[in-house]
Order: C-alpha cells, then structure tokens, then sequence
C-alpha cells in the first residue's frame, strides 16, 4: 500500500478537499488523485462525497481509527529518541551534606548511570540556605536534605528516615555510670537484631561534658540545641565545626561529644575509641526529604526524580522503638 495516510488523514480532519489540499500545500487535482490511489489500493471507498461536508464510510472510520494508533505510535517514538538524544548531552547536580555526597549517593547514583549511561552526575555540598538558593535559581535539579522547604515553587516530600544519636569518647568517665545504656562499636551496628537493643540514655547526665556541634544554619544544630534544653540544659560547647565527620572523629580523639547520624558508623572502620548511646525523644528521628523544583522539568530530570522516589537510600529507624518494650 501506498503511503497515503497523510492526505487521507488531512482530507479527514478539514472535511474538504479543498482545506486539505491548502493545508498540505499541494493541488486539490492532485490531492483527489492520490486519496483515489489509495482507495483503489485499500479496494473500497474512504470518503462519501455525496454528503456536505465530506464523510467518512465504514472502511474510511476504520482507516482513520489505525492510522491515529500509527501517529500514536509514531509520536511516542519520537519522544523516545528525543529523550535518548537529550541523555546524550545533559549533565544533572544534586545538591545535599557533605555525608550524602560522599557516602549515600555515589552508590546510589551508580545505579541510575547503570539505566543512564550518557548523563553525567555533580554532587554539590553547602548549607541548607545555599542549597536551597541554588535550587530556586536552577544551578540545582533535586536537593536531598533534611529540611522540608516551605516553598511554592518546590515539591519537599519525604525521602527516608534517620535517626540521631549521641557520639561519646569511650575513655569519658561519665561513661562509667552509664554501662546499661551504652553501645560499643559493634554492639551499635547489631541493635537491630533480638536483644541487641539499650533503653536510651537521660541526657541530662551530660550536662557538664563537653560538646563538639556542627555551626548554625543546618537541621543537625538546631536539633541539637533543642534536644539539650528539653533535657533541662544548656550544651557546654566547645567547638562548633561545618562538618559532622569532623566532628565524628573528633570524638574518637577524646575532644568532645557530639549529635551523630546514626548511619555514620556504618561507612567508617570499626574502633574501641567511641560508644554510643540512643535517646528518647521524637527529635531524635527525622525525615530526610527529596525537594526539585515543581516547574516542568526536562525528561531526564523527571526519569532522575523518578528513580529518587523508588529508590530509598537508608533504613527507617521509625520502625524501630527507641525504647525496650
């Protein structure tokens, strides 16, 4: 069969030949001529041209009705190589801490590259304000962070779950009255299994330690402050650091304590130089939440949105209590 479906398909949709021959840019002669040629092919009428304006027949419905599921086709195609030549050329950034850049997202991310070979990935560090602007302003296409952004022009929704739990040196005297509470190393990365879980620590009986937190202008910081003042105290701080895996090994010198993801020591080397301890208060879980700007995005971001939505980087410690039952 000849490849008439266009003329037919635009006699179609004008009702005339005269419109469609217009709109195809050719002559009506030759127009008439060639939807002629394609019902001597197809061996039956298209149009009734005793009806003002021109009509369908039965033969000609079922024509139209597969030549659209050819268009469909056609089209869907279309955006499909459409997508593959934009991959082939298109570089994504995603913003988040310093601990997601280096730790959670390179294995995550590689993943998706398996799916997306041509794209290439930039991870950003910063404070969450900094983020946040870079977002706004388009340098950044999804933002990982622990701050649900209150803005009309970004989706925040919930990404996964992590809990916060207090890093102490293990040569800390105050660790001596508090053996029931306390998590070596190894015993930590095993709480979740039968009996493997303490009661959680009263942090008021670090009121008079020294603490290491992280500066102003991130989730982790506030959370700190308001944790120690629901416990009834002010932090002795004595160091405020940019970086919780400073802070982390900072501990592990003796120079402080400090407020610590629970999924740090789980891509650090195993040590004797620091215990940990869990503690009972809802602040001490929170919502990692995956923000991108909610304008339309091209479709390699939306197929990385995507993939962010299916694939949660860490385990929910909401789903387990933080104290024995």
């Amino acid at each position: 069969m000849t490849n008439y479906k266009e003329y037919v398909y635009a006699v179609y949709q004008e009702q005339s030949f005269s419109k469609a021959a217009k709109k195809l840019y050719v002559s009506q002669p030759w127009l008439s001529a060639a939807v002629k040629k394609e019902e001597q092919a197809v061996g039956l009428p298209l149009f009734d041209r005793s009806t003002n304006p021109i009509s369908l027949t039965e033969a000609g419905r079922y024509y139209v009705e597969r030549v659209e599921q050819l268009l469909s086709i056609e089209r869907e195609m279309e955006a499909h190589f459409q997508l593959l030549r934009d991959m082939s050329r298109t570089r994504l950034h995603i913003g988040s801490s310093m601990f997601f850049c280096t730790y959670v997202l390179p294995s995550l991310m590689e993943a998706f590259r398996l799916q997306y070979p041509q794209v290439t990935l930039s991870f950003t560090e910063g404070s969450d304000r900094i983020l946040e602007e870079k977002l706004l302003s388009g340098q950044l296409d999804v933002l990982l962070e622990a701050e649900q952004l209150d803005n009309s022009q970004i989706a925040s929704i919930p990404w996964a779950s992590e809990e916060i739990v207090l890093a102490v040196p293990a040569g800390n005297p105050v660790n001596r009255t508090l053996e029931p509470y306390q998590y070596s190393f190894s015993a930590f990365l095993q709480r979740g299994r039968a009996g493997g879980r303490r009661p959680p620590v009263p942090l008021e009986a670090f009121r008079q330690e020294s603490f290491v937190l992280l500066k102003e202008g991130n989730d982790i910081h506030r959370r700190s402050l308001k944790l120690c003042q629901r416990a009834g105290f002010s932090p002795n701080v004595s160091l405020y650091l940019t970086q919780m895996m400073t802070a982390y090994y900072l501990v592990c010198e003796g120079q402080g304590i400090t407020f610590l993801r629970s999924t740090i020591p789980e891509h650090v080397a195993a040590t004797d130089s620091v215990v940990f301890y869990q503690l009972d208060d809802p602040l001490a879980v929170r919502s990692i939440y995956l923000s991108y700007p909610k304008r339309r995005a091209n479709p390699v971001r939306q197929q990385l949105i995507a993939f962010m939505k299916q694939n949660s980087s860490m385990e929910s410690p909401a789903s387990l209590p933080l104290s024995e039952s």
